[in-house]
């Protein structure tokens, strides 16, 4: 895992779609919202209302935002490559500055 997270952080494409999360206590929401983001590929973007559809809630686009900040699986449950539909958006406690150079380091600008 380490040597994925140097190479990712080292600009190469990486994917941790094999790593195991601990997903106890999680609602079937929250589920929904970590498989769908876990299918968002390598340098590619949705928004907070496309996420909701891929997770099959269509109109929960507020609660997918809500646990893309309260996300604890950075790298691996990918939430910086879910946009506002008017730009960036924020990115929990590490600020939009952080996903601005996670989604540049997979060739993402916005």
């Amino acid at each position: 895992m380490i040597k994925r997270l140097r190479d990712y952080f080292g600009g190469k494409r990486v994917s941790f779609d094999d790593v195991h999360l601990e997903l106890e206590g999680w609602t079937a929401f929250q589920l929904d919202i970590a498989r769908a983001l876990r299918y968002v590929p390598y340098g590619e973007v949705v928004s907070y209302r496309d996420l909701a559809r891929l997770a099959g809630h269509p109109r929960a686009q507020r609660a997918a935002g809500t646990f893309c900040a309260r996300n604890r699986f950075g790298i691996v449950v990918p939430c910086h490559r879910v946009v506002a539909s008017d730009g960036l958006g924020s990115y929990g406690s590490l600020g939009p500055d952080y996903k601005q150079r996670l989604l540049a380091l997979e060739g993402v600008t916005l």
